[in-house]
């Protein structure tokens, strides 16, 4: 049986979305893990029940992640999720505190989150996308690897 990894976002101007599909494209490169791939405002609570793995982005807006993330966040401690990986990621424009504080509310959960998180100023560079990669592909091999 594969494990599942889920990459969930909020984006505004595309800019966390495509970070989100690195994320994705890093985490499709680790052969036995399924990557499910959403907007946070498609999520059904059965699909966030099924994972072994959720990597939230989302852009930092007023030094903050959007009202829309943060009840995200919320429902997370809802979800079975205790004891299993999450990771961070996110755009902006002028702070960028959405990462930190996006992987705070994933420990506060009960999920395991060793991975700092990924930032990425505006439309995210060759070297962001990079770190995206980077950070799907980790999350998707410490899966394979046995989880939190």
């Amino acid at each position: 049986m594969s494990s599942r990894m889920l990459v969930v976002y909020e984006s505004h101007t595309g800019n966390t979305r495509r970070m989100a599909q690195a994320v994705a494209e890093g985490a499709r490169q680790v052969q036995g893990v399924e990557v499910v791939l959403k907007s946070l405002h498609d999520l059904s609570a059965e699909e966030l029940a099924e994972v072994d793995a959720v990597v939230v982005g989302a852009p930092t807006r007023n030094a903050k992640v959007p009202p829309a993330t943060a009840q995200f966040l919320k429902r997370l401690g809802q979800a079975p999720l205790k004891g299993k990986l999450g990771a961070s990621f996110g755009s902006y424009g002028w702070s960028g505190e959405a990462p930190a504080l996006i992987r705070s509310s994933l420990v506060e959960q009960g999920l395991v989150a060793p991975w700092m998180g990924v930032r990425g100023k505006r439309a995210p560079d060759s070297a962001t996308v990079g770190n995206c990669r980077s950070l799907g592909a980790s999350v998707a091999q410490r899966l394979i690897e046995g989880g939190g």
